[in-house]
């Protein structure tokens, strides 16, 4: 070898050295470090920030991403959460994208967006059919929707009785205005006799039909309240996330 080609050969080198070096101190790792002893002491905010910070020296990242979902997340901000995780499926770490789809699942949950949910837990599972938070999950969600398609017949005769008796309701109280004058009228003509003790009114007994409208409205009240603590228990069956993750680089160990 030449020396014009082996000083050639020292610049190829050395350039590829470089971009390695560049490669490995791309990001902080005192920020992320800090991030995650952050985000396990609970203070989310301050973790979301440092974690961001990591994102400016790079970032592609994908674990920064991921992470970042996370600090989104435990902030409750799930949009922001999503946007995050959907940055990390691409990466070319299976164990990472694995996280990151049911992650997904979870912030899809927390939006209502059922049917995503449960498209994310199954890309989760395709990825690990032995993750048993995305098997849980994934049929609790499946649950969730059956129950809501259950609710929906019973929530629109609901609607017609509630239209029904407010008809009602409104002619009793046209009659009961027309009953009000009657008795003004007779008021008015035994005005010139002399003064009568008046016997006590009697309260209007209610009809079986107006007991069975009350029952009614007791019982939508609870339906409702069952629907509420439904609700809040699936919340808290919800199986949580993975942490954060702590590598810097995902895609090759230098």
């Amino acid at each position: 070898m030449t020396i014009s080609h082996f000083q050639k050969f020292l610049t190829i080198l050395l350039f590829l050295l470089t971009s390695v070096q560049t490669l490995i101190g791309a990001v902080d790792r005192n920020k992320i470090k800090k991030g995650i002893n952050s985000f396990n002491e609970e203070k989310y905010d301050e973790a979301l920030n440092q974690f961001q910070d990591g994102l400016l020296d790079d970032p592609s990242n994908p674990i920064l991403h991921f992470n970042v979902g996370d600090g989104y997340y435990k902030n409750q901000k799930f949009e922001e959460a999503l946007k995050s995780f959907e940055e990390t499926i691409s990466t070319n770490d299976v164990s990472l994208q694995q996280k990151a789809f049911y992650n997904l699942g979870n912030s899809y949950y927390k939006l209502d967006k059922y049917q995503e949910a449960i498209d994310a837990y199954k890309k989760a599972l395709e990825l690990d059919p032995n993750d048993e938070d995305a098997k849980f999950n994934l049929e609790l969600v499946r649950a969730k929707l059956k129950e809501m398609a259950e609710k929906k017949p019973a929530q629109n005769q609901q609607q017609q009785q509630s239209q029904q008796q407010k008809g009602e309701q409104q002619e009793g109280s046209q009659q009961e205005q027309s009953e009000e004058q009657k008795d003004q009228d007779q008021k008015r003509e035994g005005q010139d006799q002399q003064q009568q003790i008046q016997p006590e009114e009697e309260k209007p007994q209610s009809s079986p039909e107006e007991d069975k409208k009350k029952e009614l409205t007791k019982e939508q009240a609870e339906q409702i309240l069952r629907a509420l603590r439904s609700k809040e228990d699936a919340n808290k069956k919800l199986r949580p996330m993975p942490k954060t993750v702590g590598r810097a680089n995902v895609e090759k160990d230098w």
